[in-house]
C-alpha cells in the first residue's frame, strides 16, 4: 500500500501528456547534440558508438512523439504499441551504442535474444487481444529493464582511467532506471484490480525517464570530452607514427632521472640507436616502405627493452632508450639484446619482400649520477657514430663523461 500510495504521489506532481513532449523534445535535443557532433567533428567520427547514440535519441524522440499524437486528435490501431516499441528500438541502440563506444565484446549482446522474445511476445499478444495495458507494462517494462541492466552493466566495465568514474556514475542511474522499471511492474502486481483509467504508473515512469535523459546524455559527453582530452596529452607525447614516446618525453625524464642519480648515487644509462643505411631503405622502397621498417623495429625495441627503461623515437630513423639504472655489463647486454632482436626479426614490406635490417648503438653511463643530463647524451651520439663509423650493426661503449665538463663547450643535438 505504501508503494502505491508514493508512486500515486508522484503522478500528481505533474501531467503524463507534459511529461511525453517534455521527454520527446529532451530526446530530441540530445539526438541532435550527437548527430551534430558527428557531422561536424572529424576525430569523432571514428570514435564508434557516437552516431547509435544519435539514433538511439532519434528513436527516443519519435517513439515519446507517436505516444503524445493523441492529444493532438491524431488516433490509430496500436498507437500505444508502436510508439513503445520505437522507443525500445532506442534503448536497443543505446546498448549497441555503449558496446561499440567501450570495444566490448560481442557476446555481451546476447541480452538480445530475450528482448527479442519479449518483444515478439507482446507484438503477438495485442495483434490477437488488442492493446492490454496490464500485459503492455508487463512485458513492456521486463524488455526495458534487461536493455537498461545490460547496457549499466556495460558501462561499469570501462577499463579506460579517465572515463570510468563518469561511466560508472552513468552505469549507477541505469541501475536506478531499472530499479524504477521494476516498481512500476510491481504496482500493477500490488493493484490487480486497476485499469487505465485508475493507473498512475505512467507519469512516474515519465519522470523518471526525463531525470535519467538530463544525468545520462551529459555523461556520454563528459566520456568524450575525457577521451579526446586525453588522446591530445597522448598525441603530444607519443610518436604518431610509431606510437612511442617522443624526444619531449624522454628529454623531461632524463633530467629528472639523472638529478635523482646525483642525489642517490645510483647509475644511470642511454643508449642511442639509428637504422643503418636507411637512406637506401627510402631510396628503394619509398616512404612508406621506410615507415613501415620503422614501425617495425620500434615494436620490437618495445617489446624487448625492460619494464624500467624508456623507449622513445627521438629523430629520423634514430631512438633513444632511458635506463634509469644498471651497470656496465647489464647495459651492454641491453643493447646487444635489442641489436641481435632487431636482426633477428624480418620486417614484411608493402611489396610483399621481407627485408632484415640493422641497428647501430651508442651507450653511455653516468656513474652514481656525476654527470649532467645533456652531457651523457652527447657521449652515447658520439659513440653511436664510432659504431656506424667501425662497421654498423654493433655496439659501442662511450667513456664516462667527466663530471665537470663545461656545459657550453658540448651542445647537444636536438633530441
Amino acid at each position: 500500500m505504501q508503494l502505491g500510495n508514493t508512486v500515486e504521489w508522484i503522478a500528481r506532481l505533474a501531467h503524463a501528456g507534459t511529461l511525453l513532449i517534455v521527454n520527446a523534445l529532451l530526446a530530441g535535443l540530445s539526438s541532435a547534440m550527437f548527430l551534430a557532433l558527428y557531422a561536424t567533428r572529424r576525430n569523432l567520427r571514428r570514435v564508434r558508438g557516437v552516431l547509435a547514440w544519435g539514433l538511439s535519441y532519434a528513436a527516443f524522440a519519435v517513439g515519446f512523439g507517436i505516444l503524445v499524437l493523441p492529444a493532438f486528435h491524431i488516433d490509430f490501431a496500436f498507437l500505444a504499441l508502436l510508439g513503445n516499441l520505437v522507443i525500445d528500438i532506442g534503448a536497443v541502440l543505446g546498448l549497441l551504442a555503449v558496446n561499440a563506444y567501450l570495444e566490448l565484446s560481442r557476446r555481451r549482446l546476447w541480452v538480445l535474444l530475450p528482448v527479442a522474445v519479449l518483444a515478439f511476445v507482446e507484438i503477438g499478444a495485442v495483434i490477437a487481444g488488442g492493446e492490454n495495458f496490464r500485459l503492455m507494462v508487463v512485458l513492456g517494462n521486463s524488455l526495458t529493464a534487461l536493455l537498461v541492466l545490460a547496457t549499466g552493466a556495460a558501462l561499469w566495465q570501462c577499463q579506460d582511467a579517465p572515463r570510468r568514474p563518469v561511466a560508472r556514475m552513468a552505469a549507477a542511474f541505469h541501475f536506478l532506471w531499472a530499479l524504477m522499471l521494476l516498481i512500476r511492474m510491481a504496482w500493477w502486481l500490488v493493484h490487480p484490480g486497476a485499469n487505465v483509467g485508475q493507473e498512475s504508473t505512467s507519469t512516474f515512469g515519465l519522470l523518471s525517464r526525463l531525470i535519467l535523459t538530463w544525468v545520462i546524455t551529459p555523461s556520454f559527453l563528459w566520456m568524450l570530452t575525457r577521451q579526446l582530452d586525453a588522446e591530445l596529452i597522448r598525441q603530444a607525447r607519443h610518436d604518431p607514427l610509431t606510437g612511442v614516446p617522443n624526444r619531449r618525453v624522454i628529454w623531461e625524464q632524463g633530467e629528472r632521472i639523472a638529478a635523482e642519480a646525483d642525489r642517490r648515487d645510483t647509475t644511470m644509462a642511454v643508449l642511442m640507436i639509428d637504422v643503418d643505411h636507411f637512406k637506401a631503405i627510402n631510396d628503394r622502397w619509398g616512404h612508406d616502405g621506410g615507415d613501415q621498417v620503422l614501425i617495425a623495429i620500434a615494436a620490437t625495441l618495445d617489446r624487448h627493452v625492460r619494464s624500467d627503461d624508456l623507449l622513445a623515437r627521438v629523430g629520423g630513423e634514430e631512438f633513444m632508450v632511458l635506463i634509469p639504472h644498471g651497470d656496465g655489463p647489464a647495459v651492454r647486454e641491453i643493447a646487444e639484446r635489442l641489436r641481435v632482436a632487431v636482426e633477428s626479426r624480418p620486417i614484411a614490406m608493402p611489396s610483399g619482400e621481407r627485408l632484415t635490417c640493422t641497428v647501430s648503438i651508442g651507450c653511455c653511463l653516468s656513474p652514481r649520477g656525476q654527470a649532467r643530463w645533456r652531457d651523457v647524451v652527447i657521449a652515447a651520439d658520439q659513440a653511436l657514430y664510432a659504431a656506424k663509423r667501425h662497421g654498423r650493426n654493433r655496439v659501442e661503449l662511450a667513456a664516462p663523461p667527466a663530471s665537470d665538463a663545461d656545459p657550453s663547450a658540448s651542445a647537444a643535438r636536438p633530441c
